[in-house]
C-alpha cells in the first residue's frame, strides 16, 4: 500500500510541475491601458497577437504624432530572426522563455547607431493583463518603459 501511494504521489508532483512549467497563452488582442502604463506618446496601442507552436506573430497598431501605423513582425521562440523596422531598419530579434515570462531581446541598426532593448513580457494568474517591461539602450541614451495591455 505504501508503495502505491508513494507512486501516486510521485505522479501528482510530476503534473504538478509541468503544470507549473507551461507558458502563458498570450494568444488574442490585447490593448494597452494608457494610465497604468510609462509610455505615453501615443493615444492607443494595440496587440494582435497569434501562436502557433513556436511561431508567434505579432501586429501592432498605434495612434500618436505620426498617425495611424500598423506593423507585423513574427517571432520564432528559441531562434533568432532577422526582419525590418517599418521604417526600414533592419532588426535582429532573439526571442525565448525564462520561466513563464518571455524575453525578447532586439538590435535595431539605425542610420547613426545600433539601439538595443530587452522586453520581459508577463501575463498576470488571471490571464487578463500583460506587462510588457522594456529597456532600451542606443545613441539616444537609454530609456525604461513599461506597457499594460489588457485582453479583449
Amino acid at each position: 500500500m505504501k508503495r502505491s501511494t508513494g507512486f501516486v504521489l510521485c505522479l501528482m508532483l510530476v503534473a504538478a510541475a509541468a503544470l507549473a512549467a507551461e507558458t502563458p497563452n498570450l494568444s488574442g488582442t490585447w490593448k494597452e491601458n494608457l494610465e497604468k502604463s510609462t509610455k505615453s506618446n501615443v493615444t492607443s496601442y494595440v496587440n494582435k497577437i497569434e501562436t502557433s507552436g513556436d511561431t508567434m506573430k505579432l501586429t501592432t497598431t498605434t495612434n500618436g504624432p505620426r498617425g495611424e501605423r500598423t506593423f507585423t513582425r513574427s517571432y520564432v521562440i528559441g531562434k533568432e530572426t532577422t526582419s525590418k523596422m517599418p521604417d526600414g531598419d533592419d532588426v535582429t530579434t532573439s526571442a525565448n522563455w525564462e520561466g513563464n515570462a518571455l524575453v525578447i531581446v532586439s538590435t535595431i541598426k539605425e542610420p547613426n547607431g545600433a539601439v538595443q532593448s530587452k522586453e520581459t513580457w508577463t501575463v498576470s494568474a488571471d490571464g487578463k493583463t500583460l506587462t510588457k517591461q522594456r529597456h532600451s539602450h542606443g545613441p539616444r541614451g537609454d530609456r525604461d518603459e513599461t506597457f499594460v495591455l489588457e485582453r479583449q
